[in-house]
């Protein structure tokens, strides 16, 4: 997996944070993967609207969707570079950077049963926590966790895909993370790390079988049209996540920090709502486009993933953080 040098941006965190921030006029470029017509695509001009608003235009915010100014790993570096401002997606994409690998915990198969659960626990003050030694190791913060994501799925062109061993010798598109690399080895898989905007092709011509994305980042860019089968396996569940570069985050003044933070969870709540609507009627779209959708044996899922965390357990994140994650879902 390529990492990235939490080293890049640090000389200069230190220079900016001596001094308070004042309000000033700027003018920030973010970006993501997905669509402009995706429910991150939404918040992110949500986002952009309400800081707009809120500082009467003195910030303004340039939406860059589709990979147009990057994908996950180009958005990181720039941030850590400082040539890209800000970007938004899945939280867990921070694990590409080297010094925020234990938020490689929230991609444990199985480890939420809900979108409450997780929208709970990554908002928690265990993740905070975690967001915040992240900013600080590589010089790229997630300054607010908020937008409910649709369950994983598995979507394939060839099925249907009922059981773990439906899956055998499976091409599948993973993201490039080790965590998802071991999940998918571990159900008998070849893995193919591929970006987000080379899914549709890389299924078409048949460089990937499939790929395990849910609703919200499968439907908007028609992976239906040239994957047909999708099993509603729910083996991830997650949270978006509003990241910045910390130069740029050191140079707003605390009210300005306080619109973002404000505005991060205004507009996530349009991703989390755009997502709900999706995933209510998200079958019926592929079903409609001659999908065959199929409820697997979930329980048959969990047993066969139900180890692969044991390997990064007290190493990649600590001793006994997946049972404190489980035990908090289970708090009031």
């Amino acid at each position: 997996m390529k990492k990235f040098t939490a080293t890049i941006a640090a000389a200069g965190i230190a220079a900016l944070t001596a001094l308070p921030a004042l309000a000033q006029d700027m003018t920030l470029r973010m970006g993501t993967f997905a669509t402009s017509t995706s429910p991150w695509g939404q918040a992110m001009k949500a986002f952009s609207d309400i800081v707009g608003e809120k500082t009467d235009g003195r910030i303004k915010i340039e939406v860059y969707t589709d990979g147009q100014i990057g994908g996950m790993q180009q958005l990181l570096t720039g941030m850590q570079l400082g040539t890209i401002d800000m970007a938004y997606f899945d939280v867990t994409v921070a694990a590409f950077l080297k010094g925020a690998e234990e938020i490689k915990v929230a991609i444990v198969p199985y480890l939420f049963d809900t979108k409450a659960d997780a929208a709970k626990v990554l908002n928690s003050e265990l993740f905070q926590k975690i967001y915040e030694d992240i900013a600080q190791r590589t010089g790229v913060r997630i300054f607010a966790a908020y937008g409910d994501r649709s369950p994983r799925a598995i979507q394939t062109t060839k099925g249907p895909i009922e059981t773990p061993e439906d899956l055998k010798g499976f091409r599948m598109r993973v993201a490039g993370i080790d965590i998802y690399e071991a999940m998918f080895e571990t159900l008998g898989t070849q893995i193919t790390p591929l970006g987000m905007t080379e899914i549709y092709n890389a299924l078409s011509r048949g460089i990937v079988d499939g790929q395990d994305n849910g609703f919200e980042l499968a439907v908007p860019p028609k992976f239906h049209e040239v994957a047909k089968y999708w099993s509603a396996t729910d083996h991830v569940y997650g949270v978006t996540g509003w990241f910045i570069s910390e130069q740029v985050w050191n140079r707003l003044s605390d009210d300005d920090k306080q619109i973002f933070r404000e505005a991060g969870k205004a507009a996530g709540k349009v991703s989390t709502d755009a997502t709900n609507a999706l995933d209510a009627k998200g079958r019926e779209i592929l079903e409609e486009a001659g999908v065959t959708y199929t409820e697997p044996d979930r329980e048959a899922f969990k047993e066969a993933l139900k180890d692969v965390y044991k390997d990064f357990e007290g190493t990649v994140w600590p001793d006994g953080l997946v049972a404190q994650i489980r035990a908090l879902q289970d708090q009031d």
